[in-house]
């Protein structure tokens, strides 16, 4: 398993403190230590262990499953899976990204999809996911050469995200369901890692939503 060492300090856009190599699995830092700082991992969602993608998804249930859409929603299957655990190994944070290749205003265009953001119960309230996103968001656009972070999320999350540089869009966004094609009734953002402003006014995800 390859380690890198990298600052994981919230900025007021996405952070780009980390440059992960594509195969990297760990950042290798101490958490829970006041400094700011988390052993992060990232891997491919299909290769983690069977307990602990049951963990992940029994927390993201948890969290989420209570708001209608949710539940009446098909999700896409994640393509990597980035964990935040403090030096004795426990985990304290966690998100899930989808890679796609989605449509804007009818150009195709690479995104980094994230997808349920959560900070385990003993370890709210330290800023920890905040620290978790801006630690591994440059690696979005170096190794997996996103053009932009693209996230699905209730209205209450907008000012959260906003303070880690992601903008709200108005755009109609367009998903596929079993049933057919629907329209997200929720809110769409968007994070350009330079900071500039994008609004579209169509976005297909060209698939299953996340």
């Amino acid at each position: 398993m390859a380690r890198w060492r990298c600052s994981a300090t919230p900025t007021a856009t996405s952070g780009t403190c980390c440059n992960m190599p594509p195969d990297s699995k760990h950042v290798d830092q101490p958490a829970g230590s006041g400094n700011g700082m988390l052993a992060i991992e990232r891997h491919r969602h299909h290769d983690l262990p069977q307990a602990r993608r049951e963990q992940l998804r029994a927390l993201a249930g948890e969290a989420f499953d209570r708001f209608p859409i949710v539940r009446e929603t098909r999700w896409a299957t994640p393509d990597w899976t980035f964990l935040g655990t403090d030096d004795r190994g426990e985990l304290a944070c966690f998100y899930h990204l989808v890679e796609r290749v989605v449509r804007m205003d009818g150009q195709p265009v690479a995104v980094a999809g994230l997808h349920n953001l959560i900070t385990t119960q003993p370890y709210r309230g330290r800023g920890l996911a905040s620290e978790l996103l801006a630690a591994t968001g440059q690696v979005w656009f170096s190794a997996m050469a996103a053009r932009y972070g693209l996230l699905l999320c209730a209205g209450a999350l907008v000012p959260f995200y906003e303070r880690l540089g992601w903008q709200r869009v108005s755009a109609e966004v367009r998903f596929e369901q079993p049933g057919g094609m629907r329209t997200w009734t929720a809110e769409c953002m968007l994070l350009d890692p330079a900071g500039d402003a994008v609004d579209p006014a169509v976005v297909d995800l060209c698939g299953l939503p996340w």
